[in-house]
């Protein structure tokens, strides 16, 4: 990672700027309908992926799974993870997926 200039400080601020791109663009998708359990503070570290709780989140994960996108699901939570490994370009895909789901069952 030093090779290529890559830091704990450039890889956070990467999956920030990913995560809240995301964030931004779930406004008309059933996300907001579950409760974020892990909300940016500022000034704090902020983990690199969103929990989200709600009663859909195992159907959300298998509809995203469907979709080719993996997440975790833990009981009422949906993790999704935001990495160095990921770009712009996979987070507008993953709202494209999201975009699908439905806050009703």
């Amino acid at each position: 990672l030093a090779g290529e200039g890559l830091d704990t400080a450039r890889i956070a601020a990467h999956a920030a700027a990913l995560r809240d791109r995301f964030l931004a663009g779930i406004g008309d998708s059933a996300l907001p309908t579950a409760r974020l359990l892990n909300p940016q503070v500022a000034g704090q570290p902020q983990a690199r992926f969103l929990a989200l709780r709600s009663p859909h989140a195992a159907r959300w994960q298998a509809e995203l799974l469907a979709g080719d996108v993996v997440t975790d699901v833990r009981g009422d939570v949906l993790r999704i993870g935001f990495g160095l490994y990921q770009t712009v370009r996979d987070v507008d895909a993953l709202l494209d997926e999201v975009a699908r789901l439905s806050a009703t069952g």
